[in-house]
């Protein structure tokens, strides 16, 4: 049975970090800024496009620098769960929807605790928690399905005993 490193968790993690500040986020801020947009009528104003792209640059990069204390946060939640789950010997499946929910209650708990501390500061949007949490979520579903994939076969060494010193051949060649 194969057994869960500090080294496992750490991949894991950034490999989620990673799918979720260039693909999972992006797509979400992309989808809501572009959907208020619209519903604000601001497609006829002349600095709209431009200012909506900036506002999307700008938001997707401070969500890949605040999703890297998410990532610290998750670290060691993550190797204990990617312990229990591997001692348990369960499917790759059931350790990608465990991960998603660990990463999405942790993001909305980060993003909870962010609109507690400062909620003089700003006004959150009203599903704030849930776009963040369904994006991480996404994102370490993904991670995990792709990190917990079944390794490739290698191919079959056949001793022989060549002429140049040649330790064998593959069945392949």
């Amino acid at each position: 049975m194969r057994t869960w490193t500090a080294g496992d968790a750490v991949e894991l993690v950034e490999r989620s970090w990673r799918w979720m500040s260039f693909v999972t986020t992006p797509v979400t801020i992309t989808g809501g800024a572009g959907w208020s947009f619209l519903a604000d009528g601001g497609i006829g104003a002349p600095d709209g496009p431009p200012a909506l792209a900036l506002t999307i640059l700008l938001l997707a990069v401070v969500a890949g620098l605040v999703t890297i204390g998410g990532a610290i946060v998750a670290l060691p939640c993550t190797y204990a769960l990617g312990w229990a789950l591997t001692r348990c010997s369960v499917r790759r499946g059931v350790h990608a929807v465990a991960h998603a929910l660990l990463a999405g209650a942790l993001a909305a708990l980060c993003v909870w605790l962010l609109e507690t501390y400062w909620s003089h500061a700003w006004a959150p949007l009203p599903g704030l928690r849930l776009l963040i949490a369904l994006s991480a979520a996404a994102a370490a579903a993904i991670a995990t399905w792709r990190t917990a994939a079944v390794p490739r076969r290698r191919p079959r060494r056949v001793p022989t005993c060549g002429a140049d010193g040649s330790a064998g051949r593959t069945l392949d060649e």
